[in-house]
């Protein structure tokens, strides 16, 4: 670890993610052996699994997976395999199977969405086999790079990237995914704001008690440091599986509707919570003191 994180801490954040493991991204729900009735014909694990989840992850907006989801699925409901060739079929068609699907917060943003699309459909064609080009890669940061600059809205300019590593942790839920993609070890997995708040809340208090934290011993925020960083804590926290973490803490304080938390929710209120004693939320709902 490049932090001093306490040990006492890798077993609290192993019994926090416990209650996520039957949760998994509403697109994932829609594959083959996935549920009952699924949309996709085909598994997650199939170049054409792995396309859908890019075109997913390529809408992904941080607190909104959802929306990318239905956009997605009534795509594939309306045009079928054609979903892969976007960038073949008239732009008016396009537009037309998009105009009953769910907009996006803004008119800017929803002007993108056919471009995106279109541009994500490019990279399937320049790339071929989305599973061959992921196992043959030596790093997965490559790929990030490549997929970040040449789709349309996908980061090229971000240091985070976060789309594309989004991506990537959408494909972590098929079966032995450790086994066929080593890559995946020693990958950063996305980084979002729930991952800052369980840093400010959570860990930094546990690594630097405040009889002797210095301003000096804060680690740097750049966001390749943040990424490392959560890498490393994933590596500890679940060997060989770190791709785990980035569910758990994206849930943590993530206002849903009806004034609650998705961690709470998931966790089945604050009481359970392995954390409820170091929460701040947990403090002021009154739940720490029961």
């Amino acid at each position: 670890m490049s932090l001093p994180v306490p040990e006492d801490i890798f077993p609290l954040l192993r019994r926090f993610a416990e209650p996520f493991a039957n949760t998994s991204p509403a697109i994932v729900s829609r594959f083959q052996k996935e549920t009952p009735e699924p949309l996709f014909p085909f598994g997650i694990a199939t170049d054409r699994g792995l396309g859908i989840l890019l075109l997913c992850a390529a809408l992904y907006r941080p607190g909104a997976e959802s929306r990318g989801t239905r956009v997605i699925t009534g795509l594939y409901a309306a045009l079928g395999n054609d979903v892969f060739k976007l960038n073949r079929i008239p732009f008016g068609t396009l537009q037309t199977a998009l105009s009953n699907l769910p907009l996006a917060p803004d008119p800017e943003e929803q002007k993108r969405i056919p471009g995106i699309l279109r541009s994500v459909c490019d990279f399937f064609y320049e790339r071929g086999s989305l599973r061959n080009w992921l196992a043959a890669a030596e790093t997965w940061e490559k790929c990030v790079q490549q997929m970040s600059e040449a789709i349309y809205w996908m980061g090229r300019h971000s240091p985070w990237r976060t789309k594309s590593r989004y991506f990537l942790w959408l494909a972590s839920f098929q079966d032995g995914f450790a086994a066929q993609f080593p890559q995946s070890e020693n990958f950063s997995w996305p980084v979002g704001e729930g991952h800052g708040r369980f840093y400010g809340h959570i860990l930094r208090p546990a690594m630097y008690p405040a009889a002797r934290f210095k301003a000096k011993e804060t680690p740097e925020t750049s966001p390749e440091a943040r990424l490392r960083f959560f890498r490393d804590l994933g590596r500890s926290a679940f060997p060989g599986e770190s791709w785990k973490l980035f569910q758990v803490l994206d849930a943590y304080l993530r206002p849903e509707k009806e004034h609650e938390y998705l961690c709470r929710k998931i966790q089945g209120g604050c009481k359970p919570c392995p954390f409820v004693k170091r929460c701040p939320a947990a403090m002021h709902l009154g739940e720490s003191r029961r």
